[in-house]
């Protein structure tokens, strides 16, 4: 329910003379905010208590004895008619006989006073006692528009502060509010603070920054599992019929939708080959919704007692409502669901179909933003009410990736660990790998880096076709399932990728133009290994190979060896974060600024304070006063620390040049 409806609620209640009611909330100071509203707009007095300053204001002519749940009873009798009573934490003493005897004996005079406790906090015991003369409320957490109201707040607070110039549009701003919903108003205000804080840009940093802090609302449960979203669309091979499905359905959750009556997406299910992408799909698309992703292992619902995995379903789904808008990942759904049809033909087994029964209804009457998404490798186990249409939006088939598949996958591969894909033939190892699923291709990558590193070797073509040589695919171990599973597909699923045929001609029409040129062997000059490093994308690697080589480098050295393989020359400098004026070097692109301070926080590479002559051999050099050695002592103004750069760390100065920023010095 929304604040306003549970508001109206217990409005009702109190003017019709409820005298107990037991309100649970972990919201202490937002919820006593709303119900002093609450009782100004009714025109009743409200009087809080605690145990450790008692009745708050007093009644007139009260002792001052130590506040106990006795005295409170006692004194209000002493307050007019037409009252409140905000009674806090109050459950310890709700197990003594004597303490629940006066309570009831006071129930007539509530009544008859118009007079109404509310036992507030995030503990409700209700006793069997009062059971018939009390309700109890669970109040919600924030919703939406609620959050709304925090969120102005915050950006007010934060242009106020100037710690952050982000000019946000309605879709920016509805995005921001829908990562934190499930979170208290307070833990809203804390993880907007922290994830926009000098910040001038958004980017999918923010908004993983603003979903990991639901982390802990499914952290209480063992049959949920949070996922950090680390993959995104662009990890994806190929898949592009999927790809464009998806965001035409992330679209559906924009203000623009809502306003239009656009109904929210309910889930897909991904049907197809074993390692064709269909969980990264699961995950990748948390991130494109910008929405938390839990995992539900189905076979973990399963109790020992009688009742016991209904109970245990109706109860991950209350949490997947609670943390919504949410995705809920379902994997190899048919093994979750196994036993549903009968193992032999016959009955089938009653708890996994009462099981399938509680899902197929939570899923057509959720009202809550929760896409959900099932992954499965085959149909003969599956259930086919969960295939008919309306219970997912969508029943993609994900088949083994074409040739323009396999060298995006291959590529994608490469890139993510920081090869550029332009020194390998990716289209000759594509042709070549006609049948290899999604993780097969990034296994010949992984293992054709594992072999190039311990041979001592930069990876090269040679190694990943050897790597391809040793790799039998599932489509030659499992031919015929895969057959089968492509004929159940056919007239009955949407493909992930576009039309077949026209991608074989495509394919066809590019192998036979495709030509490979001659390479001349006697042109070809070895590179030292940190430029083979570098010239493949392994920027950071080659720098710490570069120094190793030299042994100690001084910033300028680094300039030139990085200068055929990234832009080096900007506006930007280095400094020690502990003494900001304390000036490293300067004229750097923000690029090499970012590898170098990365590269000197993880301890690869250390700097050490050097002699003011080596920069006048090489005639280079700043004009800023000159610094012999770090200091502790906070410079007025920017001074210049000669430094160079070693693979050791400095035997005195390590620790005050061990955290380095990028900074722009004027005129440097």
């Amino acid at each position: 329910m929304k604040t306003e409806a549970v508001l109206d609620d217990i409005r009702c209640r109190v003017e019709a003379g409820y005298p107990l009611l037991f309100l649970k909330t972990a919201e202490e100071d937002r919820w006593e905010r709303e119900l002093a509203e609450l009782a100004l707009e009714m025109e009743r007095g409200l009087v809080t208590w605690t145990i450790t300053c008692g009745l708050q204001p007093p009644v007139s002519g009260s002792d001052q004895d130590r506040p106990s749940a006795l005295r409170l009873l006692a004194d209000l009798t002493e307050y007019p008619d037409d009252h409140l009573f905000l009674v806090k934490d109050f459950h310890p003493w709700l197990t003594d006989p004597i303490v629940l005897r006066r309570l009831r004996d006071l129930l007539p005079e509530l009544i008859s006073r118009r007079k109404t406790l509310l036992f507030f906090g995030p503990v409700t015991t209700v006793p069997l006692d009062l059971a018939k003369d009390s309700v109890k409320i669970d109040l919600p957490l924030p919703d939406y528009e609620d959050l709304r109201d925090e969120f102005n707040g915050v950006m007010v607070e934060m242009r106020e502060q100037h710690s952050t110039s982000l000019d946000l549009n309605a879709d920016e701003e509805d995005r921001l509010i829908k990562a934190v919903m499930g979170l208290t108003a307070q833990e809203a205000r804390k993880a907007w603070l922290r994830a926009l804080r000098g910040r001038s840009e958004l980017n999918d940093e923010v908004f993983t920054t603003l979903i990991s802090e639901k982390r802990t609302l499914a952290s209480g449960s063992d049959l949920l599992e949070f996922y950090d979203l680390e993959e995104n669309v662009g990890d994806i091979g190929g898949l592009d019929q999927l790809k464009d499905w998806m965001s035409k359905r992330a679209d559906a959750y924009s203000p623009r939708a809502r306003e239009q009556g656009v109904p929210l997406p309910k889930g897909m299910l991904l049907l197809g080959v074993q390692g064709c992408g269909k969980s990264l799909t699961a995950r990748a698309t948390a991130r494109l919704l910008s929405f938390p992703l839990m995992r539900l292992d189905i076979a973990a619902l399963l109790g020992a007692q009688r009742g016991e995995s209904e109970k245990n379903m109706r109860n991950v789904l209350a949490l997947v409502e609670s943390i919504a808008p949410a995705v809920l990942w379902l994997d190899e759904i048919e093994k979750g669901f196994a036993g549903v049809e009968g193992d032999t033909g016959g009955a089938a087994d009653a708890t996994m179909l009462r099981l399938v029964g509680t899902f197929l209804t939570w899923m057509a009457e959720i009202s809550k933003p929760i896409f959900v998404v099932a992954t499965a490798n085959s149909v003969e186990n599956l259930p086919p009410e969960m295939l008919r249409r309306g219970r997912f939006d969508e029943l993609f088939f994900v088949d083994l990736p074409n040739f323009e598949e396999r060298k995006h996958i291959l590529g994608i591969h490469l890139s993510k660990r920081g090869w550029k894909t332009e020194q390998f033939d990716l289209d000759d190892l594509a042709r070549r790998s006609d049948g290899f699923s999604g993780a097969e291709l990034e296994q010949i990558v992984v293992t054709a880096l594992i072999d190039a590193f311990g041979n001592g070797r930069v990876l090269s073509q040679e190694e990943l076709e050897r790597a391809w040589r040793t790799t039998v695919p599932l489509s030659v171990t499992m031919e015929d399932k895969i057959f089968a599973l492509r004929n159940w597909a056919q007239d009955r699923c949407r493909r992930a990728t576009s039309d077949s045929r026209v991608t074989a001609m495509l394919e066809a029409e590019q192998r036979n133009d495709a030509t490979r040129l001659p390479v001349d062997e006697d042109q070809f000059v070895p590179l030292p290994p940190w430029a083979q490093l570098a010239n493949a994308g392994q920027l950071k690697a080659g720098i710490v190979e570069f120094i190793r080589t030299e042994g100690d480098v001084l910033f300028p050295q680094i300039q030139e060896a990085m200068e055929p393989y990234m832009d080096i020359k900007g506006d930007q400098g280095l400094a020690a974060r502990s003494n900001p004026n304390t000036v490293l070097w300067a004229g750097m692109s923000q690029p090499l600024c970012e590898l170098l301070c990365e590269l000197v926080s993880s301890k690869r590479i250390y700097i050490h304070p050097t002699d003011i002559e080596r920069y006048k051999s090489i005639q280079k050099g700043l004009r800023l006063s000159i610094l012999k050695e770090p200091t502790d002592e906070k410079l007025l103004r920017a001074s210049w620390l000669p430094s160079s750069l070693r693979t050791a760390p400095h035997p005195v100065h390590s620790a005050r040049l061990s955290r380095i920023g990028r900074m722009k010095l004027g005129g440097s």
